[in-house]
């Protein structure tokens, strides 16, 4: 086992609620559930992962959690990458923010939160970023209407279907 798999495997086996995942692609991976998030992510930083790379989600429609937070964060000295999914499930999913952490997911997870509609606790301006004030809906939610034909959208006809 390499020093860095090592590294990883202890910070993990440190925080109840995370387990590593397989990953087609052989990259370091793992799951976390919401509340070891923060934890877990702390002593990844302290352990080196000093860049957040990424912060998305994954819509799985239709299954319980509905959606996978993901966190993307490298190590410049080890020229290494750990992948954090946060499965959140419900009518309004919420995750902890992490922008305390990493200042830089504080546009990240907006554009999170504005095509996915995740929430992120503690996030000191959770506004849209991408879409317009009064825009309503999420439009990379798979249950979004493939027109986009909402209220606030430009051309809203009002009646479905198309323009």
């Amino acid at each position: 086992m390499s020093e860095l798999k090592a590294l990883l495997d202890a910070a993990a086996a440190e925080v109840p609620g995370v387990r590593r995942i397989e990953d087609l692609r052989g990259e370091d991976a793992f799951l976390a559930e919401p509340a070891a998030l923060r934890p877990f992510v702390t002593k990844l930083k302290e352990a080196g992962f000093d860049c957040l790379v990424l912060v998305t989600a994954v819509d799985n429609y239709l299954d319980e959690p509905r959606f996978e937070v993901t966190w993307r964060l490298r190590s410049l000295p080890r020229n290494a990458d750990v992948r954090v999914n946060v499965p959140v499930g419900g009518e309004d999913p919420e995750v902890e923010s992490l922008c305390d952490l990493y200042p830089a997911a504080n546009w990240m997870e907006r554009e999170t939160w504005d095509m996915f509609g995740v929430r992120f606790r503690g996030h000191p301006n959770l506004e849209r970023i991408l879409m317009w004030e009064g825009f309503e809906g999420h439009p990379l939610r798979k249950d979004y209407p493939l027109l986009g034909n909402t209220p606030g959208t430009p051309g809203y006809s009002g009646k479905g279907g198309k323009r």
